[in-house]
């Protein structure tokens, strides 16, 4: 199921935003039981399955389950450029089924991706759609949700200065190219922005920008003026969100490059904090030269899990230092590890089309210290768990799945020939396939924006990386390959704007790459067990463990029953909320024993939407989402 949310609160307070709700989405929800039984006989399985919302197209995805510790650094797939170490590994993943609103059902039949029974035992089981059918609905007119030729800018923040789910989650990001009307303030380099998702979408003074200072506009070309600073991506602080933090190169000779943390002035100039940070400057090589590539390259992107931050460095140091150079501190600018992630450097191994070698672009992060990572000029996509790097900074196991060359997935130049054979363009854009930005959803599968690659504008990675499939927009127009198209980031956290938050849509009238306005296109994903215990024994063995279950049905029409386990005898509320936060009914508020109970709520008193049930047992909270339809 989608994670587990506390929600308290759902409201965080900033009296100078705009709560419009002209930007409303429909959203995906699927719904199927969180455990099956089966035989593993190799009869069909029927999967139920309640679609609501939108149209979906659906996938089935079957993992290992449990046997993560036992599967170490093995290579597999296209000519073993598949790669994974420390995680359950996918067995199976199903063909696109198509499903309308309504009860269904998805079959398999035990076998493996070969067409083998596999071992009976326990098993995970997702369920990845998302609407294929309906136009992307726009979010914003004026700024982009992902790149623009260079790493990840933009940032979702589904979660409040409090750490709970905003009702309405935030867009943040910067402006990092010189645009040609130095008129729009919003357009200019050094301007940083905040949006809160649902607002007018054709609004623009609704949003909230602030200017860091040393910034000079550019006046033509691509040179930069003498003296001036180019900023890279910026992440706000997680408990305080006026205060953000980028990194800042000094683009006169030497480019040295320093962290720094801002106070954020709505529609004024950021205040710097001169006593923050404390990191000596880096020096990166001149700009332009062969090494160095693109100097556009040298801007180093934030990124946060709300614990840290997290910076891709993206330029070559001089000295002991190279590329892809992963480096984490606190939010008191304390340097906690610095990293270098050499398997992905290739200094002496030249792109024939000019690209420097190939360096991560982009990294993105939900939880457990595990970082999706993809690179430019190569094809490889990749996961890290930086868990053990806070304690030993050499530590060379981080590697979780890795697929060299693209592994035959979203790989335009995967012939065993190819010279050099970690290079996925080809000789021309119509034969090419870019990566653009990298998003992980709540049960781990990773998104993948492309361009270059015909119709199609994503592909999906299960959870140790193998290739799910490549999708389209219901939009998409364009096959001819002339256009970036840009990419894009997700929400995944229970609120009614999860979704899927991409560059607008290609069409014959475009211009140029789409990378100026957001586009909403609606997205869900579901975790369950297959298993050939029985159900009565896998609920008897969760009976330690406090546990709340999805309600069933759902989505509901009026009524639906609340399950849950109580480890210990206790004090128990359960209430419902509304998506605005507000409390709207209570069902229990009582003390009640050790193990399994069941709750009702009659919803008919209530209008259509999406609630969420709150559970509190002693120490234990829990939230989920459910979704009324009449």
């Amino acid at each position: 199921m989608k994670k587990t949310l506390l929600i308290a609160t759902l409201l965080i307070s900033v009296a100078s935003w705009s709560y419009s709700a002209d930007f409303v989405p429909t959203v995906l929800t699927l719904h199927a039981p969180a455990t099956i039984e089966y035989q593993f006989d190799g009869t069909g399985l029927n999967i139920p399955l309640t679609v609501a919302g939108t149209n979906a197209a659906v996938w089935l995805v079957i993992n290992t389950n449990g046997q993560a510790e036992n599967i170490k650094q093995v290579r597999n797939g296209f000519l073993g450029w598949h790669y994974v170490n420390n995680v359950d590994t996918t067995v199976y993943v199903s063909s696109r089924y198509s499903r309308e609103p309504g009860e269904s059902s998805i079959v398999w039949n035990g076998t493996d991706q070969d067409g083998n029974l596999v071992g009976a035992g326990t098993y995970d089981y997702y369920l990845w759609a998302y609407d294929d059918k309906t136009a992307r609905q726009m979010v914003c007119d004026f700024f982009p949700i992902a790149t623009e030729w260079t790493p990840q800018f933009v940032h979702v923040y589904e979660n409040g200065e409090d750490g709970l789910p905003m009702t309405q989650p935030m867009i943040m990001g910067a402006q990092i190219w010189y645009k040609s009307n130095p008129e729009v303030t919003y357009k200019r380099h050094g301007t940083h922005f905040k949006w809160v998702v649902g607002s007018d979408p054709y609004d623009s003074n609704l949003l909230q920008t602030t200017m860091c200072g040393f910034y000079q506009q550019k006046d033509t070309g691509w040179s930069l003026p003498e003296g001036s600073f180019k900023y890279g991506g910026p992440v706000f602080n997680p408990n305080d969100f006026d205060i953000f933090y980028h990194g800042q190169v000094n683009t006169t000779a030497g480019n040295n490059y320093t962290p720094i943390k801002w106070q954020f002035v709505t529609d004024g100039e950021a205040i710097q904090d001169e006593d923050w940070g404390g990191w000596d400057n880096f020096e990166f090589e001149e700009p332009g030269s062969a090494t160095v590539g693109w100097n556009w390259y040298e801007e180093p992107t934030f990124f946060t899990d709300g614990n840290y931050i997290y910076e891709n460095s993206t330029g070559p140091f001089v000295e002991d230092r190279v590329w892809n150079q992963l480096i984490c501190l606190s939010f008191d600018g304390e340097l906690l590890f610095e990293k270098t992630l050499e398997d992905q450097y290739k200094p002496e191994d030249n792109n024939p089309h000019g690209y420097s070698n190939g360096h991560i672009l982009n990294i993105y992060g939900r939880e457990n210290n595990r970082w999706g990572a993809i690179g430019i000029s190569n094809c490889m996509m990749k996961l890290y768990d930086t868990t053990q790097l806070f304690e030993d900074p050499e530590f060379d196991d981080y590697v979780v799945y890795e697929n060299n060359n693209g592994d035959y997935f979203l790989d335009s130049a995967f012939e065993p020939d190819q010279e050099p054979n970690w290079m996925c363009f080809g000789d021309s854009k119509e034969v090419s396939c870019r990566r653009d930005t990298i998003c992980i959803d709540s049960n781990g599968f990773s998104l993948i924006g492309v361009a270059y690659h015909g119709l199609t504008s994503f592909g999906v990675m299960t959870q140790d990386g193998t290739g799910m499939d490549i999708m389209s927009f219901a939009d998409d127009q364009i096959a001819d390959d002339a256009y970036r198209k840009g990419g894009g980031l997700l929400c995944d956290s229970g609120s009614s704007y999860d979704g899927l938050y991409w560059c607008e849509p290609i069409t014959s009238d475009s211009t140029g790459d789409a990378s100026e306005k957001t586009a909403f296109c609606a997205f869900d994903s579901i975790h369950g067990i297959i298993t050939n215990l029985p159900t009565v024994a896998v609920e008897e063995d969760a009976q330690a463990a406090f546990a709340v279950d999805q309600n069933s049905p759902n989505p509901f029409n009026p009524v639906t029953s609340i399950s849950f386990t109580l480890p210990a005898a206790d004090h128990v509320t359960v209430d419902i909320y509304n998506v605005a936060g507000q409390k709207v009914d209570t069902l229990v508020n009582d003390f009640m024993e050790t193990g399994k109970h069941s709750v009702v709520w009659d919803a008919s008193g209530f209008s259509n939407g999406v609630y969420f049930y709150t559970l509190k047992s002693g120490d234990f909270s829990r939230t989920m989402k459910m979704t009324l339809l009449k």
